[in-house]
């Protein structure tokens, strides 16, 4: 294997302290409607912990041998031709057309040269792959490392294979052409050259809280605005006594829309049964007048019932109301419950 080293190293300079990123932490839940009204009051957070993640980033260049089949499609028209004799001597002559698709296979090689950029870092960071793949190459905001510091992070043989593979696999499939209209049994392999290896230092916060039986991570990158991202789910506020209200006021509704909607569902119905019974006898017996009154019917069938519908639309309006009205006044007083605990959670913190 070559002797590949990193020609510059360089980490991202800190934009904000891990106080900050705390504090941006705790805002970030009293902001979030998700957040439950006690959460201050129980959750027990851990040190803020500084994750350091290697990114290497490099260039390639590759010269690669492909062999493969291309099939070219071809129309293939056969003619059949049928003499039939019959008793009396007579013959019939008779011919028939086929069309198939037939594919001409014919060997294809060739050389492929390219270049293409690749990076790797270790999937044991494969959750924060979104800070490590967006990171921003702000040459303001890094500081070069120095020869011992590049040296704390080897290159390997197996990081460099598969940087290698990877640059092979870019080239190919960025460069190659498919004439024909099919391929099978293609086969490439070739060599790779590295260079403008670089060593990538991306720096993330990271912030574990517990309440109750969850724990949710919380994570931002030191470099830039904290833009924080968060595994796992907040434990839930107890809903029972507003589902319970909620369904008193559902019952209360049907109940009340109860007779008129039967009386919608009846007329709609009844109207069309009677419209299919007298609209068919008039049209069997011909008789003109049936068939007017089973149009006029369904007619008024239709709106009879859609009259009774509007009618249960308003009476179910304030039901559907006092529901909003509820889940309004759950929320306002879980939000001043959260706000009352966040105060607590400041007061406990500035008498330490």
């Amino acid at each position: 294997m070559e002797n590949y080293k990193f020609n510059e190293g360089y980490l991202y300079k800190d934009s904000f302290s891990e106080k900050d990123f705390k504090n941006a932490v705790i805002k970030y839940i009293m902001d979030d409607d998700m957040s439950p009204s006690y959460i201050f009051d129980e959750m027990v957070c851990s040190n803020v912990t500084r994750i350091n993640i290697p990114l290497i980033i490099c260039d390639g260049k590759s010269e690669i041998e492909y062999t493969r089949l291309i099939g070219y499609d071809r129309l293939e028209t056969t003619t059949k031709y049928k003499t039939t004799t019959y008793g009396n001597g007579y013959q019939n002559k008779s011919q028939s057309t086929s069309v198939k698709t037939i594919t001409d296979w014919k060997r294809d090689s060739g050389v492929i040269k390219g270049s293409a950029k690749s990076g790797y870092y270790d999937k044991k960071y494969l959750i924060y792959d979104e800070y490590v793949t967006n990171h921003i190459m702000d040459k303001n905001n890094i500081r070069l490392l120095s020869n011992d510091e590049k040296n704390n992070y080897e290159l390997t043989d197996e990081i460099v294979e598969f940087l290698k593979n990877d640059i092979l696999n870019k080239v190919f499939e960025t460069n190659i052409t498919y004439p024909g209209n099919h391929v099978k049994n293609e086969e490439y392999s070739g060599t790779t050259t590295l260079y403008n290896i670089s060593l990538t230092i991306v720096s993330l916060y990271s912030m574990a809280i517990r309440v109750r039986n969850k724990e949710l991570l919380f994570v931002a990158s030191s470099n830039g605005e904290i833009e924080i991202k968060v595994f796992g789910e907040y434990p839930s506020d107890n809903y029972d006594e507003v589902l319970k209200i909620n369904r008193e006021i559902t019952s209360q509704r049907k109940e009340a829309t109860k007779k008129p909607r039967a009386i919608a569902k009846f007329t709609i119905l009844s109207s069309i049964a009677l419209f299919i019974l007298l609209l068919v006898l008039g049209i069997a017996f011909n008789i003109l007048a049936l068939t007017i009154i089973s149009i006029v019917i369904i007619i008024l069938g239709l709106i009879i019932g859609i009259k009774f519908m509007i009618n249960v639309k308003k009476i179910s309006e304030p039901y559907y109301k006092k529901i909003y009205e509820n889940n309004m006044r759950d929320f306002n007083n879980k939000s001043k419950a959260k706000e009352e605990s966040y105060q607590r959670y400041i007061n406990r913190k500035s008498d330490l």
